[in-house]
């Protein structure tokens, strides 16, 4: 029900204003009060849920530690009767319905002399876009030319155009500066890694999580309240 100030008296329209101020002052004081409220309870499980997640990060890295520690001798046997190709990056250690799998990754990366090879391609690049074909070609070229997150160039897309260069650029500038970019290739160490399966009773491989984020939370938490809720449709 909307009110016509217009057809108010001095004196209502005075007490309307004075109502509406009260109300903001309430209102006011009820957010500040909502406030002080969600500090103090952050207060409160900020910093008890930061030790439980450093406890478990602390136990998670002696773990990863002690596993690694614990298959030295198995790797390196391994090594000994075996042989193992210099690339390989990972080993799965299977007994029973329980497997361990251990390595590490790296990531793609360049010496700064792959810049002189990356201007290289892209001057002779400038000198292709002719006709629509060779428009084509090139959008192919540039997509696997785009560098990651990180700047780095994609080996294997380095090493798909150093085939498209030899093959169909040979003894260009194309060919050339592929052959600098490859030359100059530099991987990185990313990271130690532990990935662990079992069999269920059915014969399904399943993974152990071994993240925080990869654990699944009980039935019994329900936080259904944090997903997007369904848009009321208007009447």
């Amino acid at each position: 029900m909307s009110i016509d100030i217009t057809k108010l008296s001095a004196e209502e329209r005075k007490a309307l204003l004075a109502q509406a101020r009260e109300l903001e002052k309430k209102e006011k004081e009820q957010r500040s009060a909502d406030l002080a409220a969600l500090e103090a309870i952050a207060a409160e499980v900020v910093p008890a849920s930061f030790s439980k997640l450093k406890e478990s990060s602390e136990a998670m890295a002696a773990a990863k530690a002690q596993i690694f520690t614990d298959f030295m001798e198995y790797l390196k046997l391994k090594i000994e009767t075996i042989g193992i190709k210099s690339n390989q990056q990972s080993h799965t250690v299977t007994f029973g319905n329980h497997s361990i799998k251990l390595g590490y990754r790296i990531t793609d990366g360049y010496k700064d002399d792959a810049g002189y090879g990356l201007a290289m391609v892209h001057k002779f690049l400038a000198t292709l876009a002719k006709d629509d074909n060779s428009k084509k070609l090139l959008a192919t070229i540039y997509r696997l030319l785009q560098k990651n997150s990180k700047g780095d160039l994609d080996s294997k897309k380095v090493l798909e155009l150093r085939q498209i260069a030899d093959k169909h650029y040979p003894e260009t500038d194309f060919a050339k500066g592929m052959e600098i970019i490859q030359a100059n290739y530099s991987p990185k160490l990313s990271k130690w890694f532990i990935e662990a399966y079992y069999t269920d009773g059915t014969g399904i491989e399943k993974s152990l999580p071994l993240s925080i984020t990869s654990v699944d939370l009980p039935a019994e938490i329900d936080l259904t309240f944090l997903l997007p809720q369904p848009q009321e449709t208007e009447q």
